[in-house]
């Protein structure tokens, strides 16, 4: 169900009916998180529809687990924890984000439907740290590469203009 497209009618069914989903989430789920994931995630998804209080569909969602990230300080890996939850009304248009009191907590169904599977990898995605780095891990270091600061410190430092302003100098004078 998460990889398929719901319409507004399977969505206020679901809502009506009060459903849940509970289900653990793999890299099949998901087009964007394999690519920042170093390795098959470790996550579960709890999803569940009401109806909200301006009378539009909602889906309450939990995700929690563990994704493997890469360091972006050492370059190894490491676990990033996941505790991602939102409630988020379903609307169908532009117009009627005026009619709730949050549309901040909102999200617009496209014409093919809303994609369950689009929704929670999009809030995963929001929650990750843009570089993501150990914070008690005492062999993490920066990794020295031929362009890091050391091996630049160590070269005589070229200043291809510094002689210019004697140059402007010595033409301020002819005129």
């Amino acid at each position: 169900m998460l990889n398929e497209r719901l319409d507004s009618a399977r969505l206020n069914e679901l809502a009506r009916n009060g459903a849940s989903i509970e289900r653990d989430l793999s890299a099949a789920d998901f087009e964007r998180l394999p690519v920042v994931v170093n390795d098959e995630p470790s996550l579960q998804a709890k999803l569940r529809f009401d109806i909200g209080p301006e009378r539009f569909p909602r889906i309450a969602m939990s995700v929690r687990g563990e994704l493997e990230l890469e360091c972006q300080r050492c370059l190894k890996p490491m676990t990033w924890p996941v505790d991602v939850k939102s409630r988020l009304s379903i609307l169908d248009s532009d117009e009627q984000t005026e009619l709730v009191e949050s549309p901040f907590d909102s999200i617009l169904m496209d014409a093919e439907g809303l994609s369950l599977a689009k929704m929670i990898e999009d809030e995963i995605l929001a929650a990750l740290p843009f570089a993501p780095v150990h914070t008690n891990e005492p062999g993490c270091q920066a990794v020295e590469t031929e362009y890091s600061n050391s091996a630049i410190a160590s070269e005589p430092m070229q200043q291809p203009f510094a002689d210019l302003s004697d140059l402007l100098g010595g033409q301020k004078k002819r005129n």
